[in-house]
C-alpha cells in the first residue's frame, strides 16, 4: 500500500476522493447534526451559514468540497518543501485519515473551513528563510491567521506560532516582529470600524473578552474516548519525530528549520485543544500529525509491516466514523 502512494498519478487520486467519500458518508446519511450557533468571534464563518441559508446539508457539501481542497494543498506543502518525495500522494492519504480519525460533526466545520487560510499561512512561514525580503510574507502570515480566526476563533494563538518561527529563522530586526502583527490586526481594525458603525463595538468587545475568560481545561470535560486518542496522537508524534531526527532523514538547515517550526506548531495547537468546546473538534493537531507521519513513512523500508498496521489504522477509522450511526458513542 505504501508504495502504491508513493506516486501521484490519477489512481491514486481516485483512492484517495473514494476513501474521503466513505468517511464522509456518515454526515450525509445523519442529518442529526445541527450547524454550529453563530457567534460574533467568528463573523466569516457567520456569513458562511447565510449564504448556505443555515442548511446543514448545504454547509456539510461546502465542508466536503473545502476538505478535499485541503487535502490536495497539503499534499502539495510537504511536497514543495521536501518533507515528502516528489510526487508522492503520500501525505494526501496519511492527511485523509488522521483528519477524519474522529466522527465529523457539526463543531468541526469552523476549523475545516478555516483550515485553508492556516495552511496558507503555515506554506509563507516556510518560505520566509529562503527568499531575500521576507516583509511581504510576514505580513500575509498575519493577516491569514487573523482570517482563520475569523472562521474558528482559537486560531488567534496562532500568531504566537509565527513570533517564535521567526526567531527559529533566526531573524534578529524588530520590524520582522512588527510586521505579522499589523497584518494580523489589520482585518481586525475593519471589523471594529463595522461594529462601530452597526452600534455593536462595545457588546461584541465584551464577547470577545468573555470568550478569553471561558478558556480552560477545567470547563472541556474530556472524555475517555478523546483522552485515548490525545494519548495516541502523542505518543505518534513522539515516534515520528525520533525518526526525523535521526540521520536517516533529509538534515539540510532549511529542513531542520521547518521541522523546528512545525514542533512549535504541534505545541500550539495542543494548546488549541482547550480553547473550545468539544475538546477534539480542533483538527490542527491532526494537521501537524499527519505531517509528521508523512515525513517517517515516505522513507520506512519494511512496508510489509506498515501497510498493516495502516490497512487496520483505516478499518479502525472507518468503523468508528460509522458508529454513532447505530447510536454508539465512545
Amino acid at each position: 500500500m505504501l508504495k502504491f502512494f508513493k506516486h501521484s498519478y490519477i489512481a491514486q487520486l481516485v483512492v484517495i476522493v473514494l476513501l474521503i467519500v466513505v468517511l464522509w458518508l456518515p454526515v450525509f446519511i445523519s442529518q442529526a447534526y445541527e450547524i454550529a450557533v453563530e457567534n460574533p468571534i467568528t463573523p466569516l464563518y457567520n456569513i458562511i451559514v447565510n449564504i448556505c441559508g443555515h442548511s446543514s446539508v448545504v454547509i456539510s457539501i461546502l465542508a466536503f468540497v473545502v476538505f478535499i481542497v485541503n487535502v490536495l494543498f497539503f499534499n502539495s506543502m510537504l511536497s514543495v518543501n521536501q518533507f515528502v518525495t516528489r510526487n508522492s500522494s503520500i501525505g494526501a492519504f496519511v492527511f485523509v485519515l488522521c483528519m477524519c480519525c474522529i466522527p465529523m460533526q457539526d463543531e468541526y466545520y469552523p476549523f475545516l473551513l478555516a483550515s485553508p487560510f492556516i495552511m496558507i499561512a503555515i506554506q509563507t512561514m516556510y518560505l520566509i528563510y529562503q527568499v531575500d525580503r521576507p516583509e511581504m510574507y510576514l505580513m500575509n502570515s498575519g493577516f491569514f491567521i487573523a482570517l482563520a480566526s475569523m472562521f474558528y476563533f482559537p486560531a488567534i494563538i496562532l500568531i504566537f506560532w509565527v513570533l517564535v518561527s521567526i526567531s527559529i529563522m533566526d531573524f534578529k530586526e524588530l520590524k520582522h516582529y512588527l510586521i505579522p502583527v499589523l497584518g494580523f490586526f489589520f482585518p481586525y481594525f475593519i471589523l471594529l470600524v463595522l461594529f462601530y458603525f452597526n452600534h455593536t463595538l462595545v457588546e461584541n468587545i465584551n464577547t470577545y473578552l468573555l470568550s478569553f475568560n471561558e478558556m480552560g481545561l477545567e470547563k472541556l470535560g474530556v472524555k475517555t474516548a478523546d483522552f485515548v486518542v490525545l494519548v495516541i496522537v502523542l505518543a505518534l508524534t513522539w515516534l515520528s519525530l525520533m525518526v526525523i531526527m535521526s540521520d536517516k532523514m533529509d538534515n539540510s538547515v532549511a529542513t531542520r528549520k521547518k521541522v523546528s517550526e512545525t514542533i512549535w506548531l504541534f505545541f500550539f495547537g495542543f494548546v488549541m485543544l482547550f480553547m473550545q468546546k468539544p475538546v477534539m473538534y480542533n483538527g490542527l493537531i491532526f494537521m501537524v500529525l499527519a505531517t509528521f507521519v508523512s515525513m517517517v513513512l515516505c522513507y520506512v523500508k519494511k512496508t510489509k509491516i506498515m501497510d498493516i498496521v495502516i490497512v487496520v489504522m483505516m478499518l479502525v477509522i472507518i468503523v468508528n466514523q460509522y458508529l454513532p450511526l447505530f447510536g454508539v458513542v465512545l
